[in-house]
């Protein structure tokens, strides 16, 4: 379902649509990759009535609460320019009351090396970050006509540059978010039934530069929230004459 970054804004401030939904339905999918225990119909309640509602860790209701303010400055930020300073600021709020923020170690590239686990896989050393996310996000920038495979590669090598101490997996799948909005390209929920296809997609490509398998998974994830969203296409239409 492709949905432009202007008509994003302007759903944004129509309550009780598909803002809310697509909202939910995103950020359950993204933070279950990262072990959060939410329910879709916890994470309503959450982003709703502003309640708590189940048995979760700490940290996963400060981040879960974080993400919900997360995509709502993705949505704000979709049309302007990709640049390490959004990058900061989203990592600003995605880690807000966290212990990162207590050692004062958000909002900037690590600060320490950090690792995968279970994983073989080598990330950049803290000092290698600076030019590496400069020379990507200038590269994704010097492209005119994207493509899901443009948008696939930018995902892996962010992955495994892994700029920020910690994060990076929730901040990688919101940059996917902002680039469907930008270049209105059919929007990518990794969704939960293609989690695992996705990790072995995403390890192959940070592999081997590989990223035909990574773009199979967003093509149907694509398609599976093309399934959950067909229901607001009357809204979608109006929306659209209206703007």
């Amino acid at each position: 379902m492709k949905i432009s970054d202007k008509k994003m804004k302007y759903l944004s401030k129509i309550t009780n649509s598909i803002y809310e939904e697509l909202k939910v339905e995103f950020l359950y999918h993204s933070n279950h990759l990262e072990g959060s225990t939410f329910s879709k119909e916890e994470l309503d309640k959450l982003l709703n009535e502003k309640k708590v509602e189940g048995n979760h860790s700490l940290d996963d209701v400060i981040e879960t609460r974080n993400s919900l303010e997360v995509f709502d400055q993705v949505i704000e930020d979709s049309s302007e320019k990709l640049d390490k300073l959004m990058l900061f600021h989203w990592h600003r709020i995605l880690k807000k009351g966290t212990v990162d923020e207590e050692i004062h170690n958000v909002g900037m590239w690590k600060r320490y090396e950090n690792k995968l686990r279970g994983v073989d896989l080598k990330l950049a050393y803290p000092e290698e970050v600076e030019s590496l996310m400069y020379n990507l996000l200038e590269d994704w920038d010097s492209i005119t006509d994207v493509s899901l495979k443009d948008i696939a590669d930018f995902h892996y090598k962010f992955e495994r540059i892994h700029p920020f101490q910690d994060g990076n997996g929730r901040l990688g799948r919101f940059i996917i978010l902002k680039q469907c909005l930008e270049k209105n390209i059919d929007l990518i929920a990794i969704d939960h039934e293609y989690s695992d296809e996705y990790r072995k997609a995403l390890y192959k490509a940070q592999t081997t530069d590989d990223s035909k398998d990574l773009v199979n998974v967003f093509k149907k994830c694509q398609n599976r929230l093309d399934e959950k969203l067909k229901s607001y296409g009357d809204l979608l239409n109006q929306v659209e004459e209206e703007i």
